[in-house]
């Protein structure tokens, strides 16, 4: 069981025992479910979170259109819009959040704070950032380690993908064993 110094706020530890029964309800079975079963079922929710998190609005985006409505001599040229053609991530990026969607997104994200390490953290968030698709695809490791800051010791951006790749394997094993304590 995790203690309860380790949550800042005192709802949560009830919204995390929350989210593992969520997980442990969304694999199929009676009784506790595995680590090896939680951790593709935490990593489809962090890669899920990460792109909720990606298509909220963005107020700024949203002010540099409504300028464009006031002042139309700002407005691109007819040669400058995107081809007609959209890209998978285009399309995906423009449809519409769905409330259930944020709902998950934030206690899911709020499970990050459970790893010990902050890096692991880092490595974790940005991997699912990165991913190829939502349904988790590949991840390109050098985009993760171009993302991440530089660490105290000024060497966290200089991580073979290698251990980028077994760090995050770790970091989701580490959350999925905390659920599966939880349960």
């Amino acid at each position: 069981m995790i203690q309860s110094s380790t949550f800042s706020r005192p709802g949560d530890r009830r919204a995390f025992v929350d989210t593992a029964r969520e997980i442990a309800r969304s694999i199929p079975g009676d009784g506790r479910p595995p680590k090896d079963m939680l951790i593709p079922v935490v990593e489809a929710r962090m890669v899920s979170a990460a792109w909720t998190l990606r298509r909220l609005p963005d107020r700024e985006r949203g002010f540099l259109r409504a300028r464009q409505s006031y002042w139309p001599e700002t407005m691109a040229d007819g040669g400058t819009y995107a081809g007609a053609g959209l890209t998978s991530f285009q399309a995906r990026f423009r449809a519409r959040i769905r409330a259930e969607e944020i709902d998950a997104m934030q206690p899911t994200l709020d499970l990050l704070l459970l790893l010990p390490d902050r890096e692991d953290r880092e490595i974790l968030f940005f991997g699912a950032w990165h991913q190829d698709g939502e349904l988790g695809g590949r991840i390109p490791w050098a985009k993760v380690r171009r993302s991440l800051p530089a660490g105290k010791a000024g060497n966290t951006g200089n991580l073979s993908r290698w251990t980028l790749k077994r760090r995050y394997a770790g970091a989701l094993s580490w959350l999925a064993a905390l659920i599966a304590l939880q349960l």
